[in-house]
């Protein structure tokens, strides 16, 4: 089973390569192949999970770059609320919760710009071009 951070369920959505440094690159190819082809349950998050286990920025499961981590809690946070609202399962299959997020929770730009408008990654993201 996956351990994945709230924020983490609409990165995969527009994941397409990039990342902090290699080694965080191909943990996240691998991570995201296995969530799309629906090969294992997820547990969803609000602490490190097993993207942020290879992020440079992890220091002994402590995020060291404080103002970015002040910004992911926050996305983490109305993720997690928006999904627990509806569903208070344990585990979850992503089509599961790709199926929620994307046709429940997060269906328009203005829902996408208040979780995403702040990422570093939200021009090259896939997930928030798709909702323009």
């Amino acid at each position: 089973m996956l351990k994945i951070r709230g924020h983490h369920l609409l990165c995969l959505q527009g994941f397409q390569g990039y990342g902090y440094n290699k080694e965080f690159t191909e943990n996240m190819t691998l991570i995201h192949k296995k969530i799309i082809n629906d090969e294992e349950y997820v547990k969803i998050t609000s602490n490190i999970d097993d993207i942020c286990k290879k992020c440079p920025n992890n220091n002994c499961e402590i995020c060291i770059n404080k103002d970015e981590n002040t910004k992911i809690l926050k996305m983490d946070k109305i993720v997690l609320e928006k999904i627990l609202k509806e569903s208070k399962k344990d585990y979850y299959k992503a089509s599961e919760l790709f199926d929620l997020i994307n046709n429940k929770l997060f269906t328009s730009k203005k829902d996408i710009e208040n979780i995403c408008g702040g990422c570093k990654w939200y021009d090259v993201c896939l997930w928030a071009k798709q909702k323009e």
